[in-house]
């Protein structure tokens, strides 16, 4: 008895193809070089937002794109000649809704006057690539808000993200572990830095911690550091974040005179009674040389952060700003009491 054998079911090639057009969001084409036209798939004419249309020419193709990105699709002709691939990211033009972004991608050419290529949509990429940028926009200028340290850290404690510490240390590296950090923080403040951190690992939960922190002329000086768990959608810790903050400028800012408005004429007189070029204040206050030159000359309004690390600054080597109803001055309190001078203006 002889039976028949179930021939097997194939998908056919195109099948396939439309799968990955659709998933991918791609289309294939290639172009005829010397007649202009260009032949492509159902995903290439959906990706252009057109329906399938033969023929379809090079220049049909150009009139669909946004004026300024035209000749860098006219230009990938002349480079794929050169027997290299090419990608070129472009703008869709319609007036109905907001240009759409796609790349175009070309093969180098197997005959000399053919080309292949792929067109995918790079509106989602680019999205993604705006809004990681924002993110970090904002934390940098939160960062410059605040005038603090932020770092991040993965679970062995390397740091992977360090960001303000050249003002503290001098320069931007992040070349610092677990026993590295412990190394610029006071001799007395490290066992408790270290209960802390511990404790916070432990249980993973934020902390909180104050200590003197040397920074680079070799002072040390009070700051106070928050830290926290960046969790999964597991709840899983996956890295932590920090930031430092210089309490040691809010608390020389809060010094008698506090509360006196700085006037150019105390911030001339002040770098005269302590022998300071603009360079040199700028340094200690952690501040710009410009920002230093312009209010002396111009008076123009500088934002409370940096009076307060002006104003810091000087009181860390004993000048006091002072006013009354009738005048403002500088006075100028040595390490000992009974000698002082002052500078009216």
């Amino acid at each position: 008895m002889c039976m028949s054998q179930k021939q097997p079911n194939f998908v056919s090639s195109r099948n396939y193809l439309d799968v990955a057009e659709r998933f991918l969001d791609i289309g294939f084409w290639n172009a005829d070089m010397a007649t202009g036209e260009v032949r492509g798939t159902d995903g290439f004419f959906r990706l252009l937002g057109m329906p399938r249309s033969e023929p379809f020419s090079l220049q049909q193709w150009i009139a669909l794109l946004h004026p300024d990105d035209r000749e860098d699709f006219r230009s990938l002709g002349a480079v794929v000649t050169m027997g290299v691939s090419v990608s070129r990211n472009v703008r869709l033009s319609d007036e109905q809704r907001p240009p759409r972004w796609i790349r175009i991608s070309v093969e180098e050419p197997t005959t000399a006057d053919r080309i292949v290529g792929l067109v995918q949509d790079a509106a989602a990429e680019r999205e993604a690539k705006a809004a990681l940028y924002r993110e970090r926009a904002r934390l940098n200028a939160f960062i410059d808000m605040t005038g603090g340290v932020f770092w991040a850290r993965d679970l062995n404690g390397a740091v992977n993200d360090l960001r303000g510490w050249e003002r503290i240390a001098g320069h931007d590296s992040v070349q610092y572990g677990k026993e590295s950090w412990m190394e610029v923080i006071h001799p007395d403040d490290r066992q408790r830095v270290q209960e802390v951190r511990e404790a916070c690992e432990r249980d993973l939960l934020p902390g909180d911690v104050a200590f003197r922190l040397l920074y680079d002329g070799g002072e040390y000086r009070q700051v106070r550091a928050r830290t926290a768990p960046v969790r999964r959608q597991n709840g899983a810790p996956m890295e932590w974040i920090g930031v430092i903050e210089e309490t040691w400028r809010n608390e020389a800012a809060s010094l008698p005179g506090d509360g006196t408005v700085l006037r150019p004429q105390q911030l001339r007189a002040a770098r005269v009674m302590l022998g300071w070029s603009a360079e040199e204040l700028a340094e200690q206050a952690g501040v710009s040389t410009a920002t230093i030159r312009r209010y002396e000359t111009t008076g123009e309004h500088m934002k409370e952060a940096t009076v307060s690390a002006i104003v810091g600054a000087l009181a860390r080597h004993g000048l006091i700003l002072t006013a009354s109803a009738t005048d403002v001055g500088v006075k100028l309190r040595r390490p000992d009491a009974s000698s002082r001078t002052d500078a009216g203006t």
